[in-house]
């Protein structure tokens, strides 16, 4: 074993430096990352641009999150479709890490686990497996070509050595390849939806909402004397205005949170393979497995946490 990956990583090696000095350059137009999710196309309309004229943009993250939805269909229905006394398989591999996690969360709240698991395992799985799947090369670097757009009419052209200056002419090595994009820039097909603010605030909204729903279904009209407490003086009354106002600072919490730290890892893998291709970003793509794994722990926990602390009565202490 440990000579075969000596093999991998000699002829990983040799491969990495042969196309590095082969004469594959990039400029800093090659490290453009959009913040926002780009529209593929548009249904009922047309896409002029990187952008929708009319009609409703899909997105490569929208597309992402709708094969990330399949994937886990199908697992679920792989997982259950044949399911044995002794588990083999997907079905021991899918048992397992429901059950760590069904004992996990009981050891949070064991009187309301029953409730609250269905919502965090969905979390869960779902931002596990979008971050996983985001992780697979092809991922954010394979696309549609979009051509730049020419000048503007009356505005000078660029002279011919900067512009020779402003993009260096790649190698010949994929330049020759069907479905090089020569003049323009790469629009990924396919995007981690957790990359995308509008997947991760609509967690972050529904994760809040159920937070409030358990909060009035287990206390009624008493949930509200959490924030609006006028028995225990002025302290009490500020105290409760400022629990409501990180109510709604959890919805920006949870939203920028897991955002920030998925596209942050994009952003980081595009610039060590803009450092040195093939092989720097070898240890980050580790890294980023482990944070892939983390933020979607993290942001299931800490739904399950909110839920049973919504539960327990203000002046409750069981």
């Amino acid at each position: 074993m440990r000579n075969r990956i000596l093999i991998v990583l000699g002829v990983t090696l040799v491969i990495g430096l042969a196309l590095y000095f082969a004469g594959v350059k990039m400029t800093k137009a090659d490290l453009a990352i959009s913040a926002a999710a780009e529209p593929i196309f548009c249904l009922g309309g047309e896409l002029e641009g990187e952008h929708c004229a009319s009609g409703f943009p899909v997105t490569n993250s929208l597309i992402m999150t709708v094969l990330v939805d399949i994937v886990l269909l199908v697992t679920a229905w792989l997982a259950t479709a044949n399911m044995q006394l002794i588990p083999r398989g997907i079905q021991n591999v899918m048992e397992f890490m429901v059950e760590a996690f069904y004992n996990f969360s009981q050891s949070v709240d064991r009187k309301n686990v029953a409730k609250f698991f269905p919502i965090c395992a969905s979390i869960f799985f779902f931002v596990l497996y979008s971050n996983y799947l985001a992780l697979i090369p092809g991922v954010g670097s394979i696309g549609v070509c979009h051509e730049e757009a020419h000048a503007a009419e009356g505005e000078a052209a660029p002279a011919e050595g900067a512009a020779a200056e402003a993009h260096v002419a790649p190698s010949a090595v994929f330049s020759g390849l069907p479905g090089y994009c020569e003049n323009g820039k790469v629009i990924p097909a396919l995007r981690a939806p957790s990359s995308d603010l509008n997947v991760t605030l609509a967690w972050a909204l529904v994760a809040v909402f159920m937070v409030e729903f358990f909060g009035f279904q287990a206390l009624g009209l008493n949930y509200l004397t959490k924030f609006f407490n006028f028995k225990e003086g002025a302290m009490g009354f500020i105290v409760g205005l400022l629990e409501l106002i990180s109510e709604f600072v959890r919805i920006i919490a949870f939203s920028f949170r897991l955002f920030g730290n998925i596209f942050a890892g994009e952003v980081v893998l595009g610039v060590m393979a803009f450092l040195f291709p093939y092989l720097l970003p070898l240890p980050f793509y580790g890294l980023e497995v482990f944070v892939a794994f983390m933020q979607a722990f993290i942001f299931s926990v800490l739904t399950l946490v909110f839920m049973s602390l919504a539960t327990i009565s203000h002046t409750g202490h069981d």
